[in-house]
């Protein structure tokens, strides 16, 4: 019995299953299991992960990060390698960059995450686009330039599924487009041009991808050069299987969204600076009326406030509407009308809207007041009850409550029109207890057309 209980049983199971269990750890864990054993010793270097980050070694003036890389190399040989990530951001030496992944290239790998930022740009090296035909994710984040060689039928990724360019750079102002076009069955492609200046020459973000299920942009600057700028970056969106999309950042005339047919989620935050171009905005949502989950950022909102025709489409298949309303010292006085205005045709070209979340969360506390603003204005702007309201919605959530009249009256409107109505959340912010408990009593006294609708109070 003694015997049974001290035997090591992990250390008796087959390398592959050993393997597979250490592949779950961080490289620097992995390598720290060799000093179990004899059993152990050589385990850490057929797992086919490389997971290298900087932060994660403890080094000294003997050994730095670079060298202990270069001796986990060596001591790995030639075995398989699936998985390579690498975050280096200080000091990174593309020349080791260059080595080390030209070593992982020709090892039938699966999975690549670079995360580094060398002085000079790093240039990927061609042999990416000729020997990695297993690639299902490729993650570029940094200092990297993409030098994509011309289409070639015996270029690419065919198995790649998942893209994601995060502050990357282009050699050419058709580099994006040749690097989809070598990713013919991609699904996730998610772009970020945070910290990259892209105005020096034209861009076509030309995203015809007709796999593709799931787009994140995230563009604070590639869309916000002058529209009379004959260098200014287009945007062109026509994935017909697309489920899933996430603008975030500034939007300009030339932009293009279209073929949007199967859409289920979005999400619209667009950045102040451009409200002026309300216009633009109602283009981009005319492509999002068959979505069923719709986000408005508060920026977004401000700028369909300011469209000089404001009529959205109608979403048959919208079910949940989450319409934020966002901070500017300007916004009660000028634009609270337009916001009710807005939200109201929304409601009324939903009819099968089921969940409703009202956010107001970033606002600024010192802008909201309790005087005679424009509740009287909210009668009239419902002149007709949106058939969702009283055939459909069953959650109404609204966030960032501060007890202003046009809060209570947005609430009491929809208490008394939501016959089906099963929920009711109040988020408070930035009201002391006592401000807070009289908006409770003030909900609580509000007639109820739903017999069981059941109302909840949350900081």
């Amino acid at each position: 019995m003694a015997n049974n209980k001290n035997c090591d049983r992990i250390s008796n199971l087959p390398d592959s299953l050993l393997c597979h269990i250490l592949s779950f750890l961080e490289t620097k864990e992995t390598v720290a299991t060799s000093t179990l054993s004899t059993r152990w010793k050589p385990l850490w270097t057929l797992v086919p992960n490389l997971d290298l980050e900087m932060y994660g070694f403890e080094w000294n003036k003997c050994y730095r990060f670079p060298q202990i890389v270069s001796k986990v190399w060596d001591l790995r040989h030639a075995n398989p390698l699936k998985q390579f990530r690498l975050c280096w951001r200080f000091y990174c030496d593309p020349i080791l960059v260059d080595k080390w992944l030209c070593a992982t290239i020709v090892r039938h790998l699966e999975e690549l995450d670079l995360n580094i930022y060398p002085n000079l740009a790093f240039n990927l090296p061609t042999n990416l686009f000729n020997y990695c035909k297993t690639l299902v994710v490729l993650k570029l984040r940094g200092n990297i330039v993409l030098n994509t060689p011309s289409s070639s039928s015996s270029l690419g990724f065919p198995s790649l599924k998942i893209l994601h360019l995060h502050s990357v750079k282009y050699a050419n102002h058709d580099s994006f487009l040749i690097l989809l076009s070598f990713c013919p069955i991609l699904q996730d492609l998610s772009i970020d041009t945070n910290g990259s200046h892209y105005w020096d020459q034209k861009y076509h973000f030309k995203i015809f991808v007709p796999t593709l299920k799931r787009l994140h942009l995230n563009m604070p600057n590639i869309l916000s050069t002058p529209a009379d700028d004959i260098n200014a970056p287009t945007l062109e969106i026509n994935t017909p299987a697309l489920e899933s999309l996430n603008f975030i950042g500034y939007l300009d005339e030339d932009v293009l969204v279209e073929n949007l047919s199967n859409l289920v989620e979005a999400v619209l935050h667009i950045d102040d600076g451009l409200i002026v171009l309300g216009n633009c905005i109602m283009n981009f949502i005319m492509a999002l009326s068959n979505v069923k989950s719709l986000t408005l950022g508060s920026f977004t909102t401000e700028c369909l406030c300011c469209t000089s025709n404001f009529d959205p489409p109608i979403f048959h298949n919208l079910a949940f509407l989450d319409f934020c309303v966002g901070p500017g010292e300007w916004q009660q006085a000028s634009l609270a009308f337009g916001k009710w205005n807005v939200l109201p045709l929304f409601l009324q070209r939903a009819p099968n809207l089921e969940v409703l979340v009202f956010d107001m969360e970033k606002r600024n506390c010192s802008n909201v007041s309790n005087a005679e603003s424009s509740a009287s204005t909210l009668e009239w702007l419902f002149e007709k009850v949106p058939n969702c309201l009283s055939l459909h919605l069953t959650a109404f959530h609204v966030k960032g409550y501060k007890g202003s009249k046009d809060e209570l009256e947005l609430v009491k409107y929809i208490l008394e029109w939501a016959r089906v109505l099963k929920t009711m959340t109040v988020s408070f912010c930035c009201l002391n207890l006592e401000k807070k408990f009289r908006a409770l009593q003030e909900i609580l006294m509000l007639p109820k057309q739903s017999t069981t609708c059941k109302i909840a109070f949350t900081d």
